[in-house]
């Protein structure tokens, strides 16, 4: 009978035991969910890293302020401007991803600084694809879920999760140092200012831009390449450089299709076409020519072109190289290419996000093969397995300070040739063959990089700031339908290319914050103050339930 008793206390005191670990453990899950939601709600954190990652620095805090202040000026007072901060994946990846995490923090801490007219929200685009239908270009453009957008009405921007980092240069895969902060508040003032950047078309050399006296406007069959340059933030202006300058925030200039030549010497009444262009690429803007297979010679531009390393490859002084690729082609003749994508350098850097889905095709009609030019030296650039890069080649000059590098972003494949093409008819040597190049390498897409340096922060502090020039062997690359068709890559390769030679208004004074710093003694943490606080928010909580469990214990046996 005793026994029996013993046993069911036994049974008693362990149920209650269990009860109260039970009801403990569910207590201690309850906290920390609370916890974990109002520490990431209200942004209860501590900053551990010797510099502040994540808040707003005195200067960042005082731009963004005068600018949202600019930007209510100009509007009514009960519509205040808003801008959004769009982050494209579930906060789970944002906080899992260590690169996205750093951007997504400081997005909150400006939404927190700011809350009036910041709001940051997160959109998963793989599972909601059409929760950003508003910020593509068209239809068919991609949005990453390592893409940022920063939208206010009807303007945005979308950048690329590399754009808030620092890198050495344009191929390197690791970052120096984190620049989130200075990035965001290019992204507001350009979505909240009053004008967008201009892209000057070049008109007067036979481009397929027509201007119609009776409506007053601007007309060709190249509307959705209008509304890709317009997407990538641009307003469009009509420009015949014999006529009038460039405007003044004018950062991006297009040739498409020229039929006639630049003027490059002091003619037409002391007119230089080619002298505005070169000071338009000496204040680190941007260039875009788009050619083909039927360009007449145009001796002036393609000398301008010479020094940037574009050379269009021809088979005697006027008829051109184009190229055709049965194996790799859309149509039976091999006329419309795809495109072979460039993996490494600056070209391959431009198509990083589509490569990672899958390639799609990019195509190009009646392609006019480039080559480097004879100035430029062939660099060969070895593999790195560490870095996870692979072997290229580019051109490389260097003059007077400032060197030039030109790189792949599109070739044709191995089994592509080239026929001589003059007048719309392949040329046929003296014993009625027609004339084929066989060499290969044929490059159909490049692009060009001046590199110079510019003092930030302290002045200690050097970041590049390049001009770029970007040539396009085919004018077919930039027709309706190849830029409004889900089948091909042309659209995400135009917008990442305008994307990358754009210039807006850049925020000066801003110190890239190192993530490898020499002067601290390991890598990006001390071993003191922060370690020491580490080790106590670790211990703490332990030191203390071990402290309650031994007063219980003894005033349990004080009682025996």
């Amino acid at each position: 009978m005793k026994t029996n008793n013993g046993f069911n206390r036994k049974i008693r005191y362990g149920s209650a035991s269990l009860g109260i670990v039970a009801a403990v453990i569910g207590v201690v899950i309850l906290i920390n969910a609370v916890a974990s939601l109002l520490c990431s709600n209200n942004l209860w954190f501590t900053d551990l890293t010797t510099e502040p990652m994540y808040g707003l620095t005195e200067q960042g805090n005082a731009l963004l302020g005068s600018t949202i202040d600019s930007a209510n000026a100009t509007r009514p007072e009960d519509k205040p401007v808003k801008v959004d901060i769009i982050f494209c994946a579930d906060p789970d990846m944002l906080y899992g991803n260590e690169m996205m995490r750093y951007i997504y923090y400081t997005a909150l801490q400006m939404e927190k600084a700011y809350s009036d007219t910041i709001h940051v929200q997160t959109v998963d685009v793989w599972d909601n694809p059409s929760a950003v239908d508003a910020y593509r270009t068209n239809s068919y453009s991609s949005i990453y879920q390592t893409n940022v957008i920063v939208a206010s009405g009807t303007e945005f921007r979308v950048y690329n999760y590399k754009a808030f980092y620092t890198y050495s240069s344009d191929t390197d895969t690791e970052p120096w140092a984190y620049n989130a902060e200075k990035t965001f508040i290019k992204g507001i003032i350009a979505v909240t200012r009053a004008e967008a950047p201009i892209c000057a078309i070049t008109v007067g050399h036979g481009e397929p831009f027509h201007y119609n006296e009776t409506t007053q406007t601007w007309e060709t069959e190249y509307t959705e390449l209008l509304k890709v340059i317009e997407g990538a933030g641009y307003d469009i202006d009509y420009v015949n450089l014999t006529e009038r300058d460039l405007p003044e925030n004018c950062r991006l200039v297009v040739t498409f299709d020229p039929q006639t030549d630049f003027v490059s010497g002091f003619l037409s009444g002391g007119v230089s076409e080619l002298s505005k262009l070169e000071k338009h690429l000496n204040n680190a803007y941007s260039y875009m020519v788009f050619v083909d297979a039927d360009t007449p010679k145009l001796t002036n531009l393609e000398e301008f072109l010479e020094e940037w390393g574009i050379a269009f490859e021809r088979y005697d002084k006027s008829a051109t190289y184009e190229v055709i690729d049965v194996d790799s082609s859309l149509n039976i003749d091999g006329t419309t290419i795809i495109g072979q994508y460039a993996q490494d350098g600056l070209g391959g850097s431009l198509t990083t996000e589509m490569r990672k889905t899958g390639t799609p095709k990019v195509v190009f009609g009646n392609a006019l093969s480039i080559t480097y030019s004879p100035t430029y030296e062939q660099q060969y650039k070895l593999a790195d397995e560490e870095a996870g890069t692979g072997a290229y080649t580019y051109g490389y000059y260097y003059n007077n300070n400032w060197s030039r590098d030109i790189f792949d972003v599109f070739t044709a494949s191995n089994t592509a040739v080239a026929y001589a093409k003059e007048n719309g008819v392949r040329v046929t040597e003296e014993d009625g063959d027609l004339w084929k190049d066989t060499s290969g390498n044929y490059k159909l897409m490049t692009i060009t990089r001046q590199t110079r340096t510019v003092s930030e922060g302290k002045g200690y502090t050097n970041v590049y700031d390049n001009t770029y020039v970007c040539a396009v062997g085919s004018t077919d690359f930039a027709s309706n339908k190849a830029l409004s068709s889900n089948a091909y890559g042309n659209t995400d390769i135009l917008l990442s290319a305008l994307r990358t030679i754009g210039r807006e208004i850049v925020p000066v004074g801003f110190e890239p914050i190192s993530l490898y710093d020499d002067e601290m003694s390991t890598d990006y943490y001390t071993e003191g103050g922060n370690i020491v606080t580490t080790v106590v928010l670790v211990a703490l909580p332990t030191l203390i339930l071990a402290g309650v469990g031994m007063v219980i214990l003894i005033k349990r046996r004080v009682r025996r």
